[in-house]
């Protein structure tokens, strides 16, 4: 039987099919500096971004499909789409962030992230081929899962993490006395806020055609201000930095 989508869950597929778009996009933009530069942040930085949004990838497929079969993703596939690349970020933000902070601790704390996403990734990815509805159970709203305990505590801990390591990384660029850097890390505080609070609407409130909209914008602006952060595009320097 197809699956017939509301207004609602129209508003939410093509809201989060937007995001993820404009993610992938500038995530690959980010990464594509690395061929310029030959500086491994950009790829870092650019990986991390696109799997950071990837719990939002199975929805955005999802909707397509709905749109064009009037199917969406099995359950198995949903689950590892949304869960299976969070341990990777863990591993690829941790060195960006000791790259610039922390050098002398950067084994250590490599080391223990390593640790952590493989024994993740191994209890995740046993469980998912054992038992799918032990990750989530799917709602009848075809872009909502309720997931697990360890699957919600792990998400909650990851945007934590990405927080967190992200505001002491910016508050460094503010200390600089180069206008482009405190540019550089207002952004940075910015899309780091922003996606918190946009992950976290989507989590604690009801889904509504307004919090869907808000958490939505509150992501997509997160998205922009976290690539002009790292990759300010020279019109932006020329707006934004008047030298005296």
């Amino acid at each position: 039987m197809a699956i017939e989508l509301n207004t609602l869950q129209i508003l939410q597929g093509s809201f989060t099919l937007v995001f993820v778009l404009i993610s992938l996009a500038l995530g690959f933009l980010i990464i594509s500096k690395y061929f310029k530069y030959e500086k491994r942040e950009y790829l870092l930085v650019g990986i991390t971004w696109i799997f950071l949004v990837s719990p939002y990838w199975p929805d955005a497929i999802s909707f397509l499909l709905i749109l064009f079969t009037g199917t969406k993703l099995n359950e198995p596939t949903y689950f590892f789409l949304a869960n299976g690349f969070i341990p990777v970020i863990h591993i690829t933000w941790i060195i960006v962030i000791t790259d610039f902070m922390y050098k002398d601790k950067q084994k250590y704390l490599l080391s223990v992230f390593i640790i952590e996403s493989i024994a993740f990734e191994i209890i995740f990815l046993t469980v998912l081929f054992m038992n799918p509805y032990l990750i989530g159970t799917p709602q009848s709203n075809p872009f909502v899962v309720e997931w697990n305990i360890f699957i919600d505590l792990y998400l909650i801990i990851s945007i934590a993490l990405f927080l967190i390591t992200g505001l002491l990384f910016a508050s460094e660029s503010l200390k600089s006395d180069s206008k482009e850097l405190r540019f550089r890390g207002w952004f940075l505080i910015s899309a780091f806020i922003s996606f918190t609070i946009g992950t976290l609407i989507d989590v604690i409130l009801e889904i509504t055609e307004i919090t869907i909209v808000i958490a939505r914008l509150f992501v997509i602006i997160a998205a922009f201000c976290f690539y002009l952060g790292f990759t300010m595009p020279n019109f932006i320097k020329k707006i934004l930095i008047k030298e005296q």
